[in-house]
């Protein structure tokens, strides 16, 4: 958004025609003594001014910094009563004194304090019809800096008459800005609906949104003050001190979000941009306190800002291309706002240097009877093509979401059946399982089994990959283990089966498994195929480096036998408790799994959760509770 903050001579030309004084009222402009200085005692009705140059208010042009007082004797009839004077002045650049009498309601302000013209009406009264009136004037720099004039218009007359010619004078001035204002609160408002879609689809995965409705508001915000700072109703350092800096942030945000929506991260060029659109809040304080030009200020805001919207078109451009064709959804509206401002930003500076030719890109553009700006025009476009585009993406992303969602729930409910729903009772053993799902759905899977002759089959597994598809493998894996389990009692033959069981179902991936047969009288065979080995009575078992299932089919794997005393715990757990990570980055890792192996399955799970859980957790711990009984034998 470009300054608003200079509105051309024309504006004030036409702001003189339109409120010429209407029946009974007089314009009392000229023959004004007009003196460099600040002496109170020149308030004085006494006070002799014949020396001073003689000066016409409505041709002074733009003012000039600095304190200077401005007197004017009037005779009216002695009979008219109810007489107003009317100044339309700059609002804090004069206090008006009328037959040496401070006027209450006018006073000399800070510069921050300072607005544009507008009009005041202050009530005459006088026993003979004489009035000597004096104004005491103080310019700051930053209010002369824009070639702001002072006066616009003194008028004294009947009430009714002065009434109206206020009003004529306030409608030139308000009028004008009412669209502009109305354009900007516009986009303020879509910029609160795009940060609030942004928190509602989820700030971190969508943060175009997010971009977006900060570039929204702030644009809008800054467009806002500068309108209202242009109609006189807020002091114009709101200009410098917000509405300008916002310009710059916007243009920061306006990269950002580019960039996020062709999902390319910023380059360290675009980052040096970033950093040199903050260099002109230099210049603009410099402008403020009279030390830089206005109309250079004027030229480096366009300087800057325009490439904003250009390079970010060329980069759109290229995208597009190159076969992205989101990219093409942007070229226009980003070049509309850049394009609209820079040509505004020049119609001010040929304004104020005179140029004339391109004096008609400052000035309001009429559709009908809607006065717009160029900058106007520009951020309506920007506003129109950017709804559309975001309204497809969010449509776009929201059947994404709506599938997601569907899949989701579908792995969920598959992933319930990978554990085993009903603890079986085991002759001698006590078993324990805790199953924490992570937030996306993994493949984590157990199974527990009663076999012939009293033994027990325990598996546990991970399926490669996250999702519903995971989830899928993982329901084959389980339907591979209850198909074999009546087959063969040796878990190495076990293994070598589901693996050409999921071979031929051809799924993509692996599955990591453990294989662990015990008997009724603590006997134990295991196989492992590319899981985590377990852990006895607290020491982890080498138990063969076999392949993961699904990847060879002629994969061999190799079993290891030994028997559980009376007390002793097996321990069986899936990655997800060796792989947790705090927010360091820390891995919970092998050592303080193997600290811990010994616990109860809710105390592993819950130090894993606790440090940082990013997969499913998985703890199936077998306390072997003694038995006097011979191990049957397992025919080969």
């Amino acid at each position: 958004m470009a300054l608003l903050l200079i509105a051309s001579m024309r504006q004030f030309a036409l702001a003189r025609e339109l409120s010429q004084p209407s029946s009974g009222s007089i314009e009392i402009d000229d023959g004004w003594a007009e003196h460099e200085g600040d002496r109170l005692t020149w308030a004085n009705p006494e006070f002799d001014d014949r020396s001073w140059e003689i000066v016409d208010l409505e041709n002074l042009g733009s003012s000039e910094v600095g304190s200077r007082w401005f007197r004017r004797h009037i005779s009216l009839d002695r009979d008219r009563t109810n007489l107003n004077l009317l100044i339309a002045g700059g609002d804090g650049t004069y206090e008006l004194y009328l037959n040496g009498a401070p006027v209450t309601g006018t006073r000399l302000r800070s510069s921050f304090a300072v607005s544009r013209p507008a009009e005041r009406v202050f009530p005459l009264r006088s026993a003979n019809g004489d009035f000597a009136i004096a104004l005491r004037t103080r310019v700051p720099a930053s209010y002369a800096a824009w070639h702001l004039p002072q006066f616009m218009n003194i008028a004294v007359g009947p009430s009714a008459a002065i009434r109206y010619e206020r009003q004529a004078l306030e409608s030139v001035r308000l009028y004008p800005v009412a669209p502009s204002a109305a354009i900007n609160l516009l986009l303020m408002l879509a910029g609160i609906g795009a940060l609030a879609l942004a928190l509602y689809l989820n700030a971190q995965t969508e943060v175009e949104y997010l971009f977006l409705g900060f570039y929204l508001f702030l644009q809008g915000l800054s467009g806002l003050l500068s309108t209202l700072q242009l109609s006189g109703t807020v002091p114009l350092s709101v200009n410098f001190l917000i509405a300008d800096p916002l310009i710059y942030i916007g243009c920061i945000f306006q990269i950002e979000f580019t960039f996020s929506f062709i999902r390319r991260r910023v380059g360290w060029l675009w980052r040096v941009y970033e950093v040199a659109l903050i260099a002109p809040l230099l210049f603009a304080g410099l402008t403020w306190i009279g030390e830089f030009p206005s109309d250079r200020y004027v030229i480096l805001e366009a300087s800057v800002t325009a490439p904003v919207g250009v390079l970010l078109s060329v980069l759109l451009l290229v995208r597009y291309v190159r076969g992205s064709r989101e990219a093409a959804w942007l070229i226009i509206p980003s070049l509309a706002p850049a394009i609209s401002n820079a040509l505004f930003d020049l119609g001010t500076a040929s304004i104020l240097l005179g140029w004339g030719r391109l004096d008609f890109l400052a000035d309001s553009i009429s559709a009908g009877a809607i006065p717009l700006q160029i900058t106007d025009l520009g951020a309506l476009a920007f506003f129109l093509f950017i709804a559309i585009v975001m309204l497809l993406r969010y449509t776009a992303v929201s059947r994404e979401q709506a599938r997601s969602s569907v899949e989701f729930e579908t792995a969920r409910e598959i992933q319930r059946y990978l554990v085993s729903a009903e603890m079986q009772a085991v002759e001698n053993c006590r078993i324990e399982t805790v199953f924490l799902p992570a937030q996306e759905v993994g493949g984590d899977f157990y199974q527990i089994l009663p076999m012939e002759g009293g033994a027990t089959l325990i598996v546990i597994g991970d399926v490669s990959g996250k999702g519903l598809k995971a989830a899928l493998t993982g329901a084959l894996a389980i339907g591979a283990i209850r198909t074999l389990i009546s087959d063969t009692p040796f878990p190495a033959e076990f293994l070598r089966r589901m693996n050409r069981a999921l071979i031929r179902a051809q799924q993509s991936g692996f599955v990591t498994c453990l294989c662990a047969r015990i008997g009724p009288c603590g006997e134990v065979r295991i196989a492992n195929a590319g899981h985590l080995s377990p852990y006895l009575n607290g020491v982890e078992m080498a138990t063969g480096a076999g392949l993961p299932l699904g990847l060879i089919e002629d994969a061999a794997y190799t079993e290891i036998a030994f028997e559980m005393s009376s007390s002793s715990v097996l321990t069986l757990l899936s990655d997800g408790v060796v792989e947790a990570r705090n927010p360091a980055g820390e891995l919970f890792g092998f050592e303080r799994t193997q600290s811990i192996s010994r616990e109860s399955a809710d105390s592993i799970a819950k130090a894993a959760k606790d440090f940082g859980q990013e997969d499913d957790i998985t703890v199936v711990e077998i306390t072997f509770l003694g038995a006097a009984c011979t191990p049957p034998t397992l025919a080969q």
